[in-house]
């Protein structure tokens, strides 16, 4: 056995050849850190690798006679039976192996650089392991990434095939959706074919570029027939054939329930959660692994998803794609996302659980509107440097305009030309007291279109918290995509806005675009993965009108 503070070889003589079994690796955490800065400390080190790994491998080492090699010539007399030392952590490490049979033989590290080069091997850069790059090796390789990492118990896939998850619920799952079928999926990945032919990882998915699969939806229907437990549940749902074996038919038959065949594709029936009233079904995809990093990289790097929180990202998954796992890796996703790590600091504050504000006399959509302005930001080349900021109390949508100058003229502009033409004219306004809102301008404006104003207290933002609080959302969400110099905001903010109005809502229980269309908008994913809903003729609206508002 060969070892390095963290690498560590475990290797046998095979065919007169000295063979390594397997490799291991261990990172120092909490306290063991500060050890690099003692007297002893490197010792300790390298002392607590031989510890770690004996223990590791204690399968392979009890009751036989091995040697350690290292490249820390210390390590020969603190294990020799006729040395004592004066440290109390070398010597009581140094007991616990004492019933092992071994013994301790120094190697320069230029010598076993199986191990000692991992440590030493200079690295330009370094690229996180995708999941793309699990399911190819090929392009692995090309990349400069082994296709396979670490131990025999760990480089055995972790069986985790497209299917109900197992994982536990966050706060925002109350809706009445039981996964009791979890464990049915994952003991199909158990066979052999799921685990010799790579279609499960256990090792967690990264932020990186989009999965090479990309958003093909012909690709996306052939990888989902690659599925073994799939084309099962597939053939049971459209012919009512049921397999042979006695244990893939048993777990058929308890799934099929929660699916349903759409255009060939194996679709899962989803209930959203909802704050009052029955809760919102929806049939999503049932993706393969392949297809995983995509999903992640749609619900949470583009553009239209504008690295959002977990909440708003577990929720844009749910509604668009259905794999074993899932809020595992959506969490680990975005753990491991450097836009936002690099982006969002740590809030102050821990959040409490959002309440509706109960305004009373709300007749529906945009019948009362809340404003601000954010600015001065700095100016894009489009002469641009305040956004002024409308949100509807009803269903929380909000409108965002960019404006050079912040005055009178452009907020009646904004509103004149950006709300009403689409939305219709707000029956109330509520806004601070700022110079632009109580003009004679602005005034002559509210009594034209009959817009009831108000305004709230004085050195008082709480009473507009609504708007106050999307500013800073806002803010952040921008602050994911400008360059260097922040003088491109202004391009990225209508998608930003769709992004933040497409996102779940806790306090609406649904997000901001159905609360207001009445149905959800078609998004990347949904063309790919032929998720288009029900297919109407051009003389059908009056139907699709009933069944829209039914």
């Amino acid at each position: 056995m060969r070892l390095l503070p963290t690498y560590v070889t475990l290797s046998t003589y095979l065919r007169n050849r000295n063979q390594p079994v397997t490799y291991a690796s261990k990172l120092l955490t909490g306290s063991q850190k500060n050890w690099i800065t003692k007297q002893d400390g490197i010792s300790e080190i390298e002392c607590w690798g031989v510890v770690w790994a004996t223990r590791k491998f204690r399968c392979y080492l009890d009751k036989r006679e091995f040697g350690v090699f290292t490249d820390h010539q210390t390590l020969t007399w603190v294990f020799s039976a006729g040395n004592r030392t004066g440290n109390a952590k070398l010597a009581r490490w140094a007991m616990e192996l004492s019933n092992l049979q071994f013994k301790v033989h120094h190697k320069p590290g230029t010598t076993m650089g199986h191990v000692d080069g991992l440590s030493r091997l200079p690295m330009e850069s370094v690229s996180a392991l995708t999941m793309a790059d699990l399911l190819n090796p090929e392009r692995s390789e090309e990349n400069g990434v082994p296709s396979s990492v670490g131990e025999p118990s760990e480089t055995v896939p972790e069986p985790e095939v497209a299917g109900p998850d197992s994982e536990g619920r966050s706060d925002s799952d109350s809706e009445p959706e039981l996964e009791d079928d979890d464990e049915l999926e994952l003991e199909f990945a158990t066979e052999p074919t799921e685990v010799e032919t790579g279609e499960a990882s256990a090792t967690p998915v990264t932020p990186s570029s989009v999965d090479v699969f990309g958003l093909d939806s012909e690709l996306f229907l052939a990888e989902q027939q690659e599925v073994a437990w799939i084309r099962a549940l597939v053939a049971l749902l459209q012919d009512g054939a049921v397999p042979l074996d006695p244990f893939l038919r048993r777990r058929i038959v308890q799934m099929a329930p929660k699916h349903c065949v759409v255009n060939g594709l194996l679709m899962r029936t989803v209930h959203l959660p909802a704050n009052v009233g029955p809760a919102r079904t929806v049939t999503v995809p049932v993706v393969p692994l392949q297809f995983v990093n995509t999903v992640l990289h749609f619900c949470h790097l583009d553009l239209l998803s504008s690295h959002l929180g977990l909440t708003k990202t577990l929720e844009k998954v749910r509604r668009h794609a259905y794999w074993s796992g899932w809020r595992k890796d959506v969490a680990e996703y975005l753990r491991e996302c450097m836009t936002c790590g690099g982006g969002k600091g740590p809030r102050p504050w821990t959040s409490g659980r959002m309440q509706r504000t109960p305004i009373a006399d709300l007749t529906g959509p945009f019948s009362l509107l809340v404003v601000d302005a954010v600015g001065p930001l700095p100016e894009t080349e489009r002469g641009n440097k305040y956004i002024l900021v409308l949100v509807d109390y009803f269903t929380r949508w909000a409108e965002a305009f960019a404006f050079g100058a912040l005055d009178s003229i452009t907020f009646v502009d904004a509103i004149v030309n950006g709300v009403v033409p689409r939305h219709g004219v707000p029956s109330r306004l509520l806004s601070d007291n700022g110079r632009n809102f109580t003009s004679d301008v602005a005034k002559s404006f509210y009594q034209t279109l009959g817009i009831k104003k108000l305004f709230g207290a004085a050195y008082h933002p709480q009473t507009q918290g609504l708007v106050e609080r999307f500013n800073v959302t806002l803010i952040g969400m921008l602050r994911m995509h400008v360059d260097e110099a922040q003088t491109d905001w202004d391009v990225y903010l209508p998608r930003v806005l769709f992004a933040y109005r497409t996102a779940y809502h806790e306090a609406l229980g649904d997000t901001p675009f159905f609360t207001l269309h009445g149905r959800d908008p078609i998004l990347p994913l949904d063309v790919a993965f032929l998720n288009l809903g029900k297919k109407w003729k051009s003389n059908e609206v009056a139907q699709y009108r009933r069944e829209l508002y039914r």
